[in-house]
């Protein structure tokens, strides 16, 4: 029993010994869900110049959150698997899809109201405001309803 509780111990000790940075945070598979959404948002409106810009910053700032919170470098490649889940199950998913447009879009207006160089990360929305909303779920309807065509 003694040399059990021992190991159970050293387990226990080398479990926690394994750094921060080799396991990917909540909030890091968050931004990079967002960064995935994002990067619909910005292949579907690519023929307005402004939103265009506007969700492709918001894809290199989720993208630099995912970095930043989990120490990988591996950001585009993670995202375009993402991207290839979304496609494969877009049907069964869009009310999912566009219901996180809105989130990430909620979230991403913390950071884009930062202006260039944003300096904090704001916290991940749980209340959106109505006019984020409104905005947002017509985004994403329009976005995952011509990227899915």
């Amino acid at each position: 029993m003694k040399r059990l509780l021992t190991l159970m111990a050293l387990a226990a000790g080398v479990l926690t010994a394994v750094p921060a940075s080799a396991q990917t945070s909540r909030l890091a598979g968050q931004a990079l869900h967002c960064s995935a959404v994002f990067a619909v948002f910005a292949e579907t409106h690519a023929d307005d110049a402004a939103l265009a810009r506007k969700f492709g910053r918001a894809v290199e700032i989720f993208g630099e959150v995912y970095a930043k919170e989990s120490g990988a470098t591996d950001a585009a490649a993670r995202r375009a698997a993402l991207l290839d889940e979304f496609r494969a199950k877009l049907a069964e998913r869009e009310p999912y899809l566009r219901e996180d447009g809105v989130v990430c879009g909620a979230w991403a207006e913390g950071f884009l109201a930062q202006g260039e160089q944003w300096s904090y990360e704001p916290v991940y929305p749980k209340v959106i405001g109505a006019g984020v909303r409104a905005s947002y779920e017509k985004i994403a309807a329009d976005a995952f309803g011509r990227w899915g065509r």
